[in-house]
C-alpha cells in the first residue's frame, strides 16, 4: 500500500473537483497555484526589504542600546514576516502536490518526469529555500547578535 501525499484529500476527489472547476469555474488549480505562488514571491521580497532596511539601521546607528533596540525590532518584524512566508509556502506545496496528482496527461506531470530525468542537473526544489531557511538565517542572524551584544563578545565602539 503506497502512502498518500494527502492528509485528508483523495486522489479521485482531487480529479473530480479539477474536472467541476474546468466546466463551471474561471478558477483552477492551476489559477490558485499562480495566485500562491506571486504571493510567497511577494512576501519574499517584502521579507529581503526588511532584513536589509534593519541591517542598515544597526550598521548607521551608534550606541549599544541603540544596537539592541534595532535587533530586537528587526527580529520582531523578520519572524512577523517569516510567518506569513511560511503559510504561504504551505499552501503553495499543497496547490502544487496537488497538481502533480492530476493525470499524467496535465503539464504538471509531464514537467516533473522531464526534470527527473535530467538528474542532477535539475537541482531539485527550492521553495523549501526560499520559505524556511533564508527566514531562519535570518531570525537566526538577529538572535546570535543580539546574544553577543549581550554577552560582551561583540563589542560596540
Amino acid at each position: 500500500m503506497s502512502k498518500s501525499k494527502f492528509n485528508i484529500l483523495k486522489k479521485a476527489e482531487i480529479k473530480e473537483v479539477y474536472e467541476y472547476q474546468m466546466k463551471s469555474t474561471d478558477w483552477t488549480f492551476y489559477s490558485e497555484r499562480e495566485f500562491v505562488e506571486n504571493l510567497f514571491s511577494n512576501r519574499f521580497n517584502y521579507l529581503l526589504v526588511v532584513y536589509t532596511l534593519f541591517v542598515t539601521a544597526f550598521s548607521a546607528i551608534v550606541g549599544t542600546t541603540n544596537k539592541l533596540i534595532i535587533l530586537y525590532l528587526g527580529l520582531l518584524v523578520t519572524f512577523l514576516v517569516s510567518l506569513t512566508i511560511y503559510r504561504a509556502y504551505v499552501k503553495l506545496i499543497i496547490t502544487l502536490k496537488i497538481l502533480h496528482s492530476l493525470d499524467e496527461k496535465h503539464v504538471f506531470p509531464i514537467i516533473s518526469k522531464e526534470t527527473k530525468s535530467k538528474g542532477f542537473l535539475a537541482l531539485g526544489n527550492v521553495n523549501p529555500i526560499i520559505g524556511i531557511v533564508i527566514p531562519l538565517v535570518f531570525i537566526l542572524s538577529f538572535i546570535i547578535s543580539i546574544i553577543l551584544i549581550t554577552c560582551g563578545f561583540w563589542i560596540i565602539t
